[in-house]
């Protein structure tokens, strides 16, 4: 998908390492994945609280936690409108996948969660398309 675009139809990027559309997407998993971590923490947080605010998610909103969750995603959705100005949509969006890396590994270091056989395998294969994914556009990138 990224080598049948024209390479006139991407701008080019701020010089500079942290400008990188790609050190961006990174930057994104990452935040995307401490979000959600945050925001379980912050859900946990209210877990014995059954009124109706904690029904409708507004209990939360008393824990820190929850605003920090808040802010990570902000943070992440900055990164990812500036890596779509210069990256072809499927591909920032397939790199996004790291997420489902980063998630169940920050779940078992952070909040204590088991990463299943069946889960690592997955991790793996996911991992191995990313992988495949950077190969091929560094092949496209060589050329242009």
């Amino acid at each position: 998908m990224h080598d049948q675009l024209p390479t006139a139809a991407l701008p080019k990027p701020a010089p500079g390492l942290f400008w990188n559309p790609y050190l961006q997407i990174f930057l994104t998993v990452l935040l995307t994945a401490a979000a959600q971590i945050l925001l379980k923490i912050g859900a946990d947080y209210s877990a014995a609280n059954n009124s109706l605010w904690s029904w409708l998610g507004v209990a939360e909103l008393g824990s820190w936690w929850t605003w920090a969750g808040i802010l990570a995603f902000l943070a992440s959705f900055g990164g990812w409108l500036y890596a779509l100005r210069f990256l072809p949509l499927g591909l920032a969006f397939a790199l996004t996948t790291g997420v489902h890396i980063f998630v169940p590994i920050g779940s078992l270091l952070f909040l204590g969660e088991h990463i299943s056989l069946l889960r690592a395998s997955g991790i793996l294969v996911i991992i191995a398309g990313i992988l495949f994914l950077a190969q091929s556009v560094a092949k496209v990138e060589e050329k242009v």
